[in-house]
């Protein structure tokens, strides 16, 4: 796992949050659901050439799992 590809995720995921915090969570302290996720999910497909849905990215409930889902898709 790479660390930069799951810093470069946490960074997207709190610049495309509806109210950015230090809170690693992705529910209501970052304030993402179904309308606001497909925002963080576009930059970070961008970013990182993945097909990530916003299905897969609500499943998570960290930035940390998402980090390493994404790495894991990146380095396979």
């Amino acid at each position: 796992m790479s660390e930069t590809t799951k810093g470069k995720v946490k960074n997207i995921i709190m610049d495309k949050s509806a109210a950015p915090s230090d809170n690693i969570t992705l529910g209501p302290e970052l304030s993402y659901d179904a309308t606001n996720a497909q925002v963080a999910v576009d930059a970070i497909n961008s970013s990182f050439g993945t097909n990530v849905t916003v299905e897969q990215f609500l499943s998570f409930q960290t930035i940390g799992e998402v980090g390493d889902y994404v790495a894991s898709l990146v380095h396979n």
